[in-house]
């Protein structure tokens, strides 16, 4: 018995949230729905506040949230019994559906989410496992509510909630769920109804996040307007993603829309310090928790004697840069790309040779320290891999400089540099990784690499922003060849 009220009598189904219960409501004399769920620490007062919020909803297409309530400790969220196969059920039994039901369906999710947006919820996890199809195709979306409120890190492996092959580009680059991820969501799903596979399900995790943010998704059975709102939906900026109004519009047979105003990404939340995420972008992506102390993150007022400040590392003078090839190697880059131009143009019947790569991964330990390093040099003692990050080049290329990896003298604070006499800066030169283009080359698929600096130790990111608003960007080291290279 749970509060004296709900009896339960067997169990639905359980996943990486919680249990799901059948249960009888004594009081009403009702089946319902008894979703016992994980709450974070501290977390409590936010699942009790969003899941009221998503009790409010009245929509036919919405499974509804009658109550959230404790009991010895452990919290449930009551909710509507719905008997049905999810859309993910219906797609494993006949596999791809009709272009015109797959519309049909998108159109009826696209009212429950418009409520939920309406009402200030977003769902954060829009997937076929949580769209329901009652009888003539009724839709019913789960889960409205409880995605948003439980922020738990151990959901994924990127500390942000939700599916990765149905979770938008932005959410791991330091954005927060909002209605335009929502419907990032919703096209992934019917892009998943109407092919019989993910966009961007790949055989692993890191495989499926580096899809999201690299590689455009390529229907082959959906053509004509269906196919317009899928890839709509599927755009990577947010701004520019389609909405409600645009896909309504096509998918009920009338005139596509010119434009409209974006769905703004909502940011009603405050930003948290270092992102427990970061985007990888090399032969694979990996996302993974980074264990970091109050001492990681400390400003750049701890920074240590050696290494450059944000300051010198955006001087324009290169005597004061503590990578001082970034400014001296501009015009050799921008010459020899112009030249690597100039050569493919009148050459167009020969093919370059693929590139001899070696692939740089970022590692920490237990500290919290980081370490960035190729097969050419072994990884230090303690460190255990956190991802690829992308590859540098084996051999000198026109456009690339050499790519050190080096120490601290006085702490295990490993930082990679472009100091081209080999010193690392005046501390302890660890190897020569390899070599990195210094501008975006023609030709090659590149993402740019940042040194970072948390005041107490350095690491490699390729988030422009560090992976956190506490941490100094020192500068771009320069790109790396990703998978498309």
């Amino acid at each position: 018995m749970v509060a004296d009220r709900y009896v339960i009598v067997g169990e639905l189904g359980r996943g990486g949230m919680g249990v799901v219960w059948r249960a009888d409501d004594r009081v009403i004399g009702r089946q319902v729905a008894l979703k016992e769920i994980q709450v974070p620490p501290g977390g409590l007062d936010r699942v009790l506040r969003e899941a009221r919020t998503a009790g409010r909803l009245n929509d036919p297409g919405v499974v509804t949230v009658y109550d959230v309530l404790t009991d010895r400790g452990s919290t449930f969220v009551v909710m509507e019994l719905v008997e049905a196969p999810t859309l993910a059920d219906i797609m494993a039994a006949q596999g791809p559906l009709d272009p015109n039901r797959v519309a049909a369906i998108g159109l009826a999710l696209l009212s429950a989410l418009e409520v939920a947006h309406a009402a200030g919820i977003v769902h954060r996890d829009v997937k076929p496992s949580n769209v329901m199809l009652l009888p003539g195709d009724r839709v019913k979306l789960a889960d409205f509510g409880i995605a948003r409120a439980m922020d738990d890190p151990g959901h994924t492996a990127s500390g942000v909630l939700g599916s990765p092959g149905y979770m938008a580009p932005e959410l791991f680059n330091a954005g927060y769920p909002s209605p335009a991820s929502d419907l990032w969501a919703l096209g992934a799903t019917m892009f998943h109804a109407v092919e019989g596979r993910g966009p961007f399900h790949r055989d692993t995790t890191a495989a499926t996040l580096h899809a999201i943010m690299y590689e455009e998704p390529r229907l082959q059975l959906c053509q004509g307007p269906l196919a317009d709102v899928i890839m709509g939906l599927l755009t990577q900026d947010p701004y520019q993603r389609w909405t409600p109004a645009q896909v309504r519009q096509v998918l009920s047979g009338g005139p596509r829309l010119a434009s409209t105003r974006p769905v703004d990404p909502w940011a009603d939340e405050p930003k948290p310090g270092r992102r427990k995420a970061f985007l990888i972008g090399g032969a694979a992506v990996a996302v993974v928790a980074v264990a970091t102390t109050s001492a990681v993150l400390l400003t750049n007022s701890g920074q240590q004697d050696g290494v450059a400040s944000a300051a010198a590392i955006a001087s324009t003078t290169a005597t004061t840069s503590a990578l001082p090839t970034m400014t001296t190697t501009t015009a050799t880059t921008t010459s020899s790309t112009t030249t690597t131009t100039t050569t493919t143009t009148t050459t167009t019947t020969s093919k370059a040779p693929p590139l001899a790569l070696l692939l740089l991964t970022r590692y920490a330990n237990p500290k919290g320290f980081h370490y960035s390093g190729t097969p050419k040099a072994a990884v230090p003692t303690g460190f255990k891999a956190e991802g690829p990050l992308g590859s540098l080049v084996a051999k000198p290329e026109p456009g690339t400089v050499k790519f050190y990896s080096c120490k601290m003298k006085t702490t295990d604070d490993h930082f990679s540099s472009l100091d081209q006499t080999g010193k690392c800066e005046g501390q302890t030169t660890v190897a020569l990784l390899g070599y990195v283009y210094q501008s975006k080359p023609s030709g090659v698929v590149t993402i740019p690499l940042y040194r970072c600096n948390a005041g107490a130790s350095h690491f490699d990111s390729v988030m422009a922003n560090c992976e956190s608003s506490k941490v100094v960007k020192e500068g771009t080291l320069g790109y790396l060849v990703s998978t498309g290279g």
